[in-house]
């Protein structure tokens, strides 16, 4: 039996050999994607010591985080209840402020009241007091005119 080569047998014989290239090439890649000193590997490694980083970071943060929004809301909490307060001293202040302003008003009424009544009073006295000095004028005058008449003297006369 003579051994013959056909066609087809080339044909598989270049697309064996092609493919025993192939698988080769691919070899050689993948074991330099496996290497962990410079391939995919290494980033794995160091993707996975950073992912590893940022979670221990992230607890961290997220413990902190807790620990300022319970501090916040305290204070919230107090400047709350500090505003409840100032508004009720303004609120206090304003009733108190009214209530002397008021007062001070009805004072100054009074006082009105009081001066005007005084006024008049002093205003009545003085009139009495200037119709008693006319009364005494005359008494002094018609006193003075008498003696003159009886005694002939001319007699001092005062005058106020």
């Amino acid at each position: 039996m003579p051994f013959s080569i056909e066609p087809t047998d080339i044909a598989i014989f270049l697309v064996s050999s092609a493919a025993c290239i192939y698988c080769f090439v691919l070899s050689k890649r993948l074991k330099a994607l496996q290497n962990t000193r410079d391939g995919l590997g290494a980033t794995i490694t160091a993707l996975s010591n950073s992912i590893s980083q940022m979670s221990a970071t992230t607890q961290d943060t997220r413990v902190r985080v807790e620990s300022m929004a319970t501090r916040l809301a305290h204070l919230i909490s107090e400047a709350e209840k500090t505003c409840k307060k100032l508004e009720e001293t303004i609120a206090s202040v304003d009733t108190a402020k009214a209530a002397a302003t008021d007062e001070v008003q009805t004072a100054q009424m009074d006082l009105y009241v009081m001066m005007r009544t005084v006024l008049d009073q002093s205003k009545e006295r003085i009139a009495e007091m200037t119709n008693l000095m006319r009364q005494m004028r005359t008494l002094s005058d018609d006193a003075a005119t008498s003696t003159l008449a009886t005694t002939g003297a001319p007699a001092r006369s005062r005058t106020v």
